[in-house]
């Protein structure tokens, strides 16, 4: 009996041994599999960085390096800057750190540190910074599926000296959402505490958030890209764009709009506002070139109301101009 309990000890103990070598030998391919990846990938963004910046779209990442082992690999830069010379467009940022998982390479998480500035030919500039900024994006063979961004306290402002234009703009926090839906684009984003500067006025924070969808625009984040005319010709279904100043005063617009050829919006929309008064009040306190346009309209809402603080009204566009019954009451710019 001593001999066979030998036997069968000296058994299991082979096996443990199997097993252990056969554990170190996958860690150790394993671990020069990674190895081997991360510097394949930085050659390659060695190499393709270095080629941008003979062409006309150039791109640059200082201190790039790829980390993450060992379950996931990304690449992370001191700084990036960007350079687009047929347009006159270039930016810089600060440090950005990525990172995918291994077993699920389509799927990237980002992280990217301000300040940021952006700059477009003769004067216009954008500077930027935040607290927190982080972005993820799912991508297959045939391109962007869906991608999100969402950041914390966001400050900025955006100078056009030529154009006399100063205005700042600030938010608690921010979102912003793209996938492919089908054969459409859904995007939707959202916007906590924005207020605005304008230089002689400021106007007071109220929280934003837009969904939508674009007809047949799926293709715009795949491989095949957007036409060049984009977004002329689009189909838009406006589910909510909403303006919340708080203690439930808030203004929704919804329904279908039409991008035209040449760039104006027409369409139907469903205005549901609460809060006539204050809305009147602060738009002509922000605004008090408008104030009497503000008056009327507001007057012609109360009146649709039946006196109410609450209505819930149709709004037609034409090439632009927002009309509430035959009254013109806006007026939207071309894209």
């Amino acid at each position: 009996m001593a001999s066979s309990s030998r036997t069968d000890a000296s058994g299991v103990t082979r096996k443990l041994i199997r097993l252990g070598v056969a554990v170190v030998v996958v860690i150790a391919l394993y671990t020069g599999g990674w190895f081997y990846v991360a510097s394949r990938v930085k050659e390659t963004v060695d190499r393709e960085l270095a080629a941008s910046e003979q062409g006309m779209h150039s791109a640059s990442c200082s201190n790039l390096s790829v980390r993450g082992f060992p379950f996931r690999i990304g690449l992370f830069c001191d700084s990036v800057a960007l350079d687009d010379r047929p347009t006159g467009l270039s930016a810089t940022f600060g440090a950005l750190r990525s990172a995918a998982q291994v077993y699920r390479p389509g799927h990237a998480v980002l992280e990217l540190d301000g300040p940021a500035q952006l700059r477009i030919t003769p004067d216009l500039v954008f500077d930027a910074d935040w607290d927190l900024l982080r972005a993820s994006a799912t991508a297959w063979t045939n391109g962007l599926d869906r991608a999100s961004l969402a950041y914390d306290g966001l400050k900025g402002r955006l100078n056009v000296p030529s154009e006399g234009i100063s205005i700042g703009v600030a938010a608690t926090h921010g979102e912003k959402h793209i996938r492919q839906s089908g054969a459409a684009l859904d995007l939707a984003a959202s916007f906590s505490a924005l207020s605005l500067d304008l230089g002689d006025r400021a106007l007071p924070p109220l929280d934003v958030a837009v969904d939508m969808t674009i007809s047949d625009a799926a293709k715009w984040i795949s491989t095949e890209g957007p036409p060049a005319d984009a977004p002329l010709g689009a189909s838009v279904e406006l589910r909510r764009l909403s303006l919340d100043l708080g203690d439930g005063k808030v203004a929704a617009l919804s329904g279908p709009l039409k991008v035209g050829d040449d760039g104006y919006l027409s369409g139907s929309l469903d205005l549901d506002i609460s809060g006539i008064v204050v809305w009147r009040d602060r738009i002509s306190e922000a605004f008090p070139e408008i104030a009497d346009t503000a008056a009327q309209v507001a007057q012609a809402i109360e009146g649709l109301s039946k006196g109410n603080d609450r209505a819930v009204v149709k709004l037609k566009v034409e090439d632009g101009t927002v009309y509430l019954g035959l009254f013109p009451i806006a007026f939207i710019p071309p894209f």
